[in-house]
């Protein structure tokens, strides 16, 4: 099985499939670097469905 390209995915993508594939580390990651590249400093992985959840209510 190959892994999704998390690169060609637009975050919210990205956000979306992490939120389907929990145990999927690589994505996990790959989400969580982008976050930060984006100005959100993780302390740990463990932080980003806070911050998943921050930004969908900013968004309503």
């Amino acid at each position: 099985m190959t892994s999704p390209n998390y690169e060609a995915m637009t975050t919210k993508e990205l956000r979306t499939y992490v939120l389907a594939h929990r145990d999927d580390q690589n994505a996990i990651n790959a989400l969580a670097n982008r976050v930060e590249t984006n100005g959100v400093k993780l302390d740990s992985p463990e932080q980003l469905p806070d911050v998943i959840r921050r930004q969908q209510e900013q968004q309503e």
